[in-house]
This record gives structure tokens, C-alpha cells and sequence, in this order.
């Protein structure tokens, strides 16, 4: 008992982690040395091997680096960098090896520290001569900047490298700066990349800063090798997505910028589904919210302390809330499309999402209102990022202020039921005696009400010699409001207290989101040249429920309207120590990267009850609790917590200069349910320069998170009840409770994944990529909930009454590991970037297909999986089923034209979501939903050469989902079978399975700005 109590000890816990991290970076600190600054002998002393016939220079110094660890430093127009040069030398010096390439070629270098910085030679004077030539008499250098769109750029900074002073361009692209021919001008502005050049015989320099995101096509997710690698060159599928990019959706919430973005990734908002109204679950390639794992600057985030219960796609899942980052602090997004389980940990058998949040100074401005064609679900953002040079080496602190605000919208029908009395022609006379009855707007059917603000700072910088210490902190706030359903006069007393409500009420759900996060860490390089990196990150997400314009009916009279229904929250703390080394020069292959390391992490999972008022049952005749959504009860209290310890190793080498391959296993010891082992092989193999074939197979787990553990609650949900959506008290109960056991239910253990991928990259012109990728991913004993068991059903009605369960009670569900799956799919994406007319067009084809089988359903010698004629389990009914094969689109097709042309710039999109359906436990009641098409355009035009405003609409043409059949049908007539499926007319579209959401077109303006 006295290790429980230490494990939830926030002492305890803190005392572990100093005790860990503290001998962590002893050992680092101890074996990094701090050597002192490289001499110029040492330098050149280092040894080269190559075997190079007719490459170019430039390929010829990126082997030289991988191998001394030395940075040239030259331009590559005055050195003419694609010469072609043969050179071969075995474990010779870097001195000796210099001299063979430099001589020819008319050049000199300089050692400084550990970079080499190569020159053009001054006409007629040679090796001493150079060092003892007197320097020139400075001379005027003109010039002229502009973007990759020809547009010229203002306020970009000039400054001569070592030498003070400096300047910068005027409003036409233009600048003046003294410099000597051989002095190197750097030159820097934010949002693009920065250039050197170095100064010739030229005095008139015109050139093109390239956009910052053309360095993005470097991954940084699914390779731990210490050799950049781009997209089209990793042995598995990686999308990389710009802020930029994220931008020009026109969307202003991570998820949903995303969602436009990357061809397999689905997440749409939920609607009249509790907390899941609030935090939208997120698909990527067809799996479940709790598959795809998470990381914030390559380093893990934390969960959402919500559990999806109700209703919706992802049901029993815990996934991972990416709008709780600030859109304006994201500098790209990393989609990792590939099992990698082995790699970065549980959770990542559908693959990894990185969000690289930004890490530059200068100021950046954005802001966004708009709002639906319907008149509702105004919109309103404002962000602003900011960021700080700190000190000479490097150091810059990086700061994000966001707001954001979202009006609720409404697509309810029309409600065609009863609502004084069940008997419809007295209900007639009772309404006329009300003075009538609005039956249009008595639900709340779409998105829900948010208000969100956020705070991000972002911080490097160098603290000794080859290391560095960078910190990252992030907070939101988010406050939500969400409707369920109309509680009516005629479900008076059990439900409605007249004396409170005479007309009924319309509950709310309200939410208050907090999400918190803190990383610290050092990294650096040690003498022996091993790459190191130690870090510790501690965050979490608390969700609060409260319910207004609801009563407790047990209580008459006397009930509060509004309720403290309690908490859920749920916190990680996460120590990574990482080595990484290229062993490539002796074992004399271009590379042979092993990176290892171990993670220790900590689970936090908590239940805090509700007010009284808000749970208890004051009269058994009648319902007990807040209507809509009854409080946390003491019973349902939880302050639990695990560890988890894991080791990896990852080695990745070019055998070849065709050749790639990539080997990495892990290990995971968790403290509730044991061990998981995984492995992965990939391999690339390029079969020309241009084109390359890749492939990778791979095992993978998932371990039951904490809460799935240790969940439960009672809350009213909507169940099919002989075909018709029904409310429900439905109780989940933890999966060693009793009842579970009494079920048959057995104890929760990880879900296991083998995932296959093969495709090909090509890469035909400058301007032209392609990738196409097919996957499988089998997965055995997925979690999700077993249910639901109705209390009418001989066998569960005797385990809840023996139980003391209420008779409110009428269905109780547990999580279990209960059906195995088959996923298989394609992805294929297309870019062209041609120059049309003087301006840049992009051009992007992307494509999802994908298809999820239930390859078997798990039973227990208690509940046997056999199925009754009409398909439905005892615990997994039809319902359940399809919305894990068929609650998502099986394909995603989005084709993109972004044309830039000086100050103008337009954006078509269209985008295809494929067919989606919803069944019925009678088949006779299934629905589907065919493919749409959705078209996003946009005209944004730069009033000044930093301040660009833009014009757009998202769904353009106003596209909604196909309505319910019933609503399809000629004649709507309530003896229609269909008609049960609209809950008395007030879905007009599905809830249960959605491909983009249900509220129309958008039209909005933005403004973005940089400084």
C-alpha cells in the first residue's frame, strides 16, 4: 500500500523524475567532454575516403562533411559548384584531400573552427600570395531582391558577414552596400530562406529569396538518421505541409486545416454527442483516433481526457486534440503515413503526426473573420507571432498569442412529434391552448459554440560549446456550449419539472478546456561526435462539464437549473534521453546512422465527481440527476496512475548509393498490463536518379490507455431500441468491474498491428514529383466498447439488479479488446510546379482509397460471437460495426491549382469525399450517403510587399451531405419506415457517419502579415 500511495504522490512523482533526469545528464555530461574549439590542424587532419568518378563538386563536399563533420561555406555560382570532379582517396587527410580538389578548380579555403570556407582565387596570385594581397578599397554593391513570384521584397536585411554595418531594400526590392570582391553578404528576411553570397567581380546582383517552406520538403518524422531526407527520398510516405499551405485553406482550426491537406486524414465535428461535441476525433487512414500518435517538435503529446462514449466515429476512443496547438505557431506538419510503433512508441500503428511549431524572429500577424452561407457559425481569429534574435550564436525565443471564436450553427428539421401529451389529436388541442408551438427551432443540430485562447513560447539557445538548451511552453483555454435534446412537456414528471419548464427546455452541455504542457531539454554533440539529446516534457488536458437550462427531476421544485457535473482530466510526464551517430566513414559506406535511446513516461488519469445535485436520484419514480448529461458520481471517482518504461534502436544506412535500408525495435514495459516488442524493416531502392521503389513491413501494438482502464460513468445516450434512437441511461462500467466480469468481458491487453506498405517515388523534372503508396494494416484485438447490453435481455437484467444498479439504468457497456480488422488502401499524390505567364502555379493531385474490414468478432466462453439472422452480435450490433468500416469516407480525392503572379494570387480546390453509411440493427433501416464534391476558392492580393489580404469561400457551391432517406423520399409519410431514423423529424442529415460536416458554404476575409 505504501508504493500506491507514493505512485500518486505529486511529491513522489516529482522526486522520481529529478532523481532520473539529474543521472541522466550526468552521463551525458560526463561523455560529451566539452571539447575545446577544433584547431585548423586538427581539421585538416581528419581523414576522407571517396571513390568519385564525375560527380558534381558540390555532391563531392556533402560526402566530405558526412564525414569530417566540417560545414563548407561557399557560393555556389562563384565556385561553380556542379563541375564535375573524379577524385580517389582512401583514410587520407582533409588537408591533402583539399589541395587535389582546390587546385584545379582555381580555388582557396579558409579553416575557421570546424567549417571550411571556399573562395574563388583572385586573378594572377596563388597560395601565400593570397594571404599577403592587400585588401581592396570597399566599392558600392547594388542589387535588387524579389520572391519566388518575381515580386520585390522590401525591409530585407543586407549585412556584410564579420564586418559591422549593413543595410537593407526599399520599397522596390533595391538596396546599396560597400563591400570588397571576396567579402560575403548575408542576407535575411522572415518567412524565407537565408542566403550568403559571396562577392565577385559583378557589382549589379539581382537574385530570389526562396520562401522559407522550400527547406520542408526535409522530414524530420519517420527517420532518426542524421542525412536530411526528403519526402520522395524517405523509405516511407511522409506529407509535409507548410504553414503556408495550412494557410490557404482557409480554415482557421488545426485539424480541419489539415483535413485539407492531407489526403488520409478525416476529422469532422461532431454534433449532439456530449464532450465529443467539443473535441473533434481525427481518423488517419481509415483507424481510430487513438491510433495515430502525436508529437510536438518530435517529442510526445499528450492525450485528451475525454473518452468517447457516445454515439459517433471513434467511439471508445481517446485520441489526441490537435486544436488545443495555435494554428499561428505551427510552422509545418509532418504526416508520417506508416506504422512506427517501433520507433516513436504505442499508438502510432496508423502512423505519426509531427506539428513543428516555429522557431524564427521577426513578427507575424494573422487574422481571419467569416462566416456560413446561412447567416450563422460567424467565425473570428487573430493571431499574432513574434519572435527574438537572442545574443550572437544563434539563440531565438519565439512567442504565439491566439484568439479564436466560433458561433454555433443549426441544421435541425423540423419537429413532427408530439409535445404536451402522446396522443396526437389532444396534443393538437393542447398546443393551440399554448399559443402554439415553434416546431423549426427547438433543437441545436451542428457545430457547438467555443471561444479559445492560447499562449505558445518557443525557445533555443546555445549554453556551451556544441550544445544547446531549448524549452517549449504552451497553454489553452477553451470555453464551449453545446444543445442536446429537447426535453418536451409531455415526458413530465419523470423528466420535466412543469412548475420549472412549462414549455419543455432545451439543455446545455458547457465545457471548459484547459490544456497545459511545459518540455525542457539539452542537446548537443559530444567529442566523439555522438548527437545527444535529453529532454522531459510534462502536460495535460482537464475537461469540466457543466449543464445549464436543466433540472434534476427527482427534485421537483426545489432542482438548481444549472449544474457542476465534475472533471475529467488526465496528465503525462515524458524524460527521453536520445544518441545518434553516422558511422558511415568507417565502415567506409556514404552512411550508417544508429540512434538509440530509452523513454521513461508517466500516466495520469482522474475523476472528479459533480455537485450532488448534479448525480443523485432524490425519487425513484422518477429521473434522477441533470438531464442531458447527470454528473460524475463519488462511485465514479478515479486517481490512478502507470509508467512506462521503452528502449529503441535505429540504424539506417545507404548501402549503396541506390540502396537504402532502415532496421529499428523497441521495447515497452507498462505497469498495468506488461510488455510490447516491435520492429520495423524499410527499404528504398532508387532504380534511377528520378525514380525509386520503397517498401516496409512492420509490427506494431497499441496499449489500453489508462482511461480506457479505468472509465465509468452513467450518462443518457441514444441507443436503437427495436430501430428506433431511443434515450437511454447507459451505464460504462471499468472492464474489471463485476459486471464486466459477470458479462464474460475479459481483461484489457494491447491491440497488435502488422503493417505492409510498398510504393514508388519519382521525381521526372525540377518542377515534378509523384508518390504512390499501398498499405495493409491488420489489426488484432482492437479496443472499443462492448455493447451495448440491455437490460431486457435475460441475462444482463439479474447482474444489474444483483449489482444494486438502479432501475434508471437501461443499458450498460465496458471496454474490450473485441474485434480484429483488415485495412488496406492506396495514396497517391502528385505535384507540378510549372512557371506560367511569369508566375508560379502549383499544382497538386492527392488521393486516399481505403477500406476497413472486420475480419472477426472476439467472444468469451460466456457470450459466444455468433451473430443472429439479422447480423447484430449480443455485444456489438450492426450500428457498432459500421462505424468502424463504413462511419468514414473510403476515399479522399482533392485536386489543388495555386497561382502566384507578383501581387495576385488565386487558390482553386476541389475536393472529393467518397461514400459513407450508417446502419441499423434492423438492415431494413441502413442508410448511405453518396460521394461529394467540395470546391474552396480564394483571391488574395499583397497591398504591400508584407501585408497580404485574401478573399474566399470555403464550400463554395453550398454542398450538403445526402438528408436522410426519409427526407429523399417523394412522399414523407410517418408510416415510412425510414421516418425513425429522424428522431421525429429534427436529423435532417446523419450524425452518425459524416464525411464533411453539415453546414454549407463559408465566405470569410483574412489578412496575414509579416514583418
Amino acid at each position: 500500500m505504501r508504493n500506491v500511495s507514493l505512485r500518486r504522490s505529486a511529491f513522489g512523482l516529482s522526486a522520481i523524475k529529478n532523481i532520473i533526469l539529474q543521472g541522466m545528464l550526468a552521463i551525458v555530461f560526463a561523455a560529451a567532454g566539452y571539447a575545446e574549439p577544433a584547431s585548423r590542424k586538427d581539421v585538416l587532419d581528419r581523414e576522407v575516403t571517396l571513390n568519385i568518378k564525375e560527380k558534381k563538386l558540390e555532391y563531392v563536399l556533402n560526402r566530405i562533411e558526412e564525414q569530417t563533420k566540417v560545414m563548407f561555406v561557399f557560393s555556389p555560382k562563384l565556385i561553380q559548384s556542379d563541375r564535375l570532379v573524379t577524385i580517389s582517396r582512401s583514410k587520407e587527410k582533409l588537408s591533402v584531400v583539399l589541395d587535389e580538389l582546390t587546385t584545379p578548380l582555381h580555388l582557396q579555403y579558409e579553416v575557421a573552427g570546424d567549417k571550411v570556407i571556399l573562395k574563388r582565387q583572385l586573378a594572377g596570385k596563388t597560395g601565400s600570395e593570397q594571404e599577403l594581397a592587400p585588401e581592396f578599397t570597399p566599392v558600392p554593391i547594388t542589387g535588387k531582391i524579389t520572391n519566388s513570384k518575381g515580386e520585390p521584397l522590401a525591409g530585407v536585411s543586407i549585412v556584410v558577414k564579420n564586418k559591422a554595418g549593413g543595410t537593407s531594400t526599399n520599397a522596390n526590392g533595391v538596396f546599396t552596400i560597400e563591400a570588397n570582391e571576396g567579402d560575403v553578404l548575408v542576407i535575411t528576411n522572415v518567412g524565407y530562406r537565408s542566403r550568403e553570397v559571396t562577392v565577385g567581380s559583378q557589382h549589379e546582383l539581382s537574385f530570389v529569396l526562396e520562401d522559407a517552406v522550400a527547406e520542408l520538403t526535409t522530414v524530420v518524422v519517420g527517420s532518426r538518421s542524421l542525412r536530411p531526407r526528403t519526402n520522395v527520398e524517405s523509405p516511407v510516405p511522409v506529407d509535409v505541409i507548410s504553414s503556408k499551405d495550412l494557410l490557404a485553406t482557409g480554415q482557421i482550426e488545426p485539424t480541419q486545416q489539415i483535413q485539407f491537406t492531407a489526403p488520409s486524414f478525416v476529422s469532422n465535428r461532431q454534433t449532439v454527442a456530449d464532450g465529443t461535441d467539443h473535441i473533434d476525433p481525427a481518423s488517419l487512414r481509415g483507424l481510430g483516433p487513438d491510433q495515430v500518435l502525436v508529437l510536438v517538435n518530435g517529442k510526445r503529446r499528450y492525450n485528451t481526457a475525454l473518452v468517447n462514449i457516445n454515439g459517433t466515429v471513434g467511439k471508445g476512443s481517446v485520441g489526441t486534440d490537435l486544436n488545443s496547438i495555435p494554428a499561428s505557431s505551427i510552422e509545418r506538419i509532418e504526416v508520417l503515413r506508416d506504422g512506427a510503433a517501433s520507433q516513436y512508441g504505442s499508438d502510432a500503428i496508423a502512423g505519426v503526426i509531427n506539428v513543428v511549431l516555429k522557431k524564427k524572429s521577426g513578427t507575424q500577424v494573422f487574422a481571419h473573420t467569416g462566416q456560413q452561407y446561412k447567416g450563422d457559425g460567424a467565425s473570428m481569429q487573430f493571431g499574432l507571432n513574434q519572435g527574438f534574435k537572442l545574443g550572437q550564436k544563434g539563440g531565438v525565443l519565439n512567442l504565439t498569442a491566439e484568439f479564436r471564436h466560433r458561433q454555433p450553427t443549426n441544421r435541425a428539421g423540423e419537429y413532427l412529434g408530439t409535445v404536451f401529451s402522446g396522443n396526437a389529436s389532444q396534443d393538437s388541442l393542447l398546443i393551440a391552448q399554448n399559443g402554439g408551438w415553434d416546431r423549426k427551432n427547438n433543437m441545436y443540430i451542428g457545430n457547438s459554440k467555443q471561444l479559445n485562447a492560447y499562449g505558445e513560447a518557443n525557445l533555443e539557445i546555445p549554453v556551451f560549446k556544441n550544445t544547446k538548451f531549448y524549452a517549449t511552453g504552451m497553454y489553452s483555454y477553451r470555453k464551449g456550449k453545446a444543445a442536446g435534446f429537447y426535453r418536451y412537456p409531455k415526458q413530465a414528471p419523470s423528466q420535466v419539472v412543469l412548475q420549472l419548464y412549462p414549455r419543455g427546455f432545451l439543455p446545455y452541455i458547457e465545457s471548459e478546456i484547459n490544456d497545459r504542457s511545459i518540455l525542457a531539454g539539452l542537446k548537443g554533440k559530444t567529442a566523439g561526435a555522438w548527437n545527444w539529446d535529453i529532454s522531459s516534457v510534462y502536460g495535460g488536458n482537464e475537461f469540466r462539464f457543466d449543464v445549464s437550462n436543466s433540472n434534476n427531476a427527482s427534485m421537483g421544485i426545489s432542482s438548481p437549473t444549472k449544474f457542476y457535473c465534475g472533471k475529467l482530466g488526465f496528465q503525462q510526464s515524458t524524460t527521453n534521453v536520445d544518441f545518434s551517430k553516422d558511422f558511415g566513414s568507417k565502415l567506409n559506406l556514404s552512411t550508417f546512422n544508429v540512434a538509440l535511446g530509452a523513454e521513461m513516461r508517466f500516466d495520469m488519469f482522474k475523476i472528479t465527481p459533480g455537485q450532488e445535485e448534479s448525480w443523485r436520484n432524490y425519487d425513484s419514480t422518477k429521473a434522477g440527476g441533470a438531464q442531458v448529461f447527470p454528473g460524475y458520481q463519488p462511485a465514479n471517482a478515479v486517481n490512478e496512475t502507470r509508467s512506462v518504461m521503452s528502449t529503441y534502436v535505429d540504424v539506417e544506412s545507404d548501402i549503396t548509393e541506390k540502396l537504402l535500408v532502415n532496421v529499428a525495435g523497441r521495447f515497452e514495459h507498462y505497469s498495468d498490463f506488461g510488455n510490447a516488442l516491435a520492429g520495423k524493416l524499410a527499404l528504398r531502392y532508387k532504380i534511377l536518379d528520378a525514380l525509386s521503389i520503397r517498401g516496409a513491413i512492420s509490427n506494431g501494438f497499441r496499449a489500453p490507455s489508462i482511461h480506457q482502464f479505468y472509465f465509468n460513468n452513467t450518462s443518457t445516450q441514444f441507443q436503437l431500441v427495436n430501430g428506433t434512437l431511443s434515450p437511454s441511461n447507459t451505464l460504462t462500467v471499468r472492464n474489471n468491474d463485476p459486471i464486466a466480469k459477470a458479462l464474460g468481458i475479459p481483461d484489457l491487453k494491447e491491440e497488435t498491428s502488422v503493417n505492409y506498405s510498398l510504393g514508388i517515388t519519382a521525381k521526372p523534372a525540377r518542377n515534378v514529383s509523384l508518390t504512390i503508396d499501398a498499405y495493409r494494416i491488420d489489426i488484432k484485438n482492437r479496443i472499443l466498447l462492448a455493447g451495448p447490453f440491455k437490460r431486457t435481455h435475460p441475462l444482463v437484467g439479474p447482474i444489474l439488479d444483483g449489482n444494486n444498479i438502479s432501475k434508471d439504468v437501461q443499458v450498460v457497456q465496458a471496454f474490450s479488446n473485441i474485434i480484429d480488422t483488415k485495412t488496406q488502401g492506396l495514396d497517391i499524390i502528385l505535384s507540378v510546379n510549372p512557371q506560367v505567364a511569369k508566375g508560379n502555379l502549383d499544382l497538386t493531385l492527392a488521393a486516399n482509397f481505403n477500406e476497413t474490414k472486420i475480419k472477426r468478432v472476439n467472444g468469451t466462453d460466456k457470450i459466444p460471437a455468433v451473430p443472429d439472422s439479422l447480423g447484430n452480435y449480443f455485444f456489438f450490433d450492426r450500428a457498432e460495426q459500421s462505424r468502424v468500416e463504413l462511419g468514414n469516407p473510403r476515399n479522399k480525392i482533392s485536386a489543388s491549382a495555386n497561382y502566384q503572379y507578383k501581387k495576385i494570387g488565386f487558390m482553386v480546390r476541389l475536393t472529393r469525399f467518397g461514400k459513407v453509411s450508417s446502419w441499423n440493427t434492423n438492415p431494413q433501416l441502413d442508410e448511405s450517403y453518396s460521394a461529394k464534391v467540395i470546391t474552396d476558392a480564394s483571391f488574395s492580393y499583397s497591398i504591400l510587399p508584407q501585408v497580404r489580404v485574401t478573399i474566399g469561400a470555403n464550400n463554395a457551391f453550398d454542398i450538403y451531405p445526402d438528408r436522410l432517406k426519409w427526407f429523399r423520399d417523394g412522399k414523407k409519410d410517418k408510416t415510412n419506415p425510414y421516418y425513425s431514423n429522424t428522431s421525429d423529424g429534427r436529423f435532417v442529415y446523419s450524425r452518425n457517419a459524416t464525411q464533411f460536416g453539415m453546414n454549407g458554404g463559408y465566405y470569410y476575409i483574412s489578412l496575414s502579415a509579416s514583418f
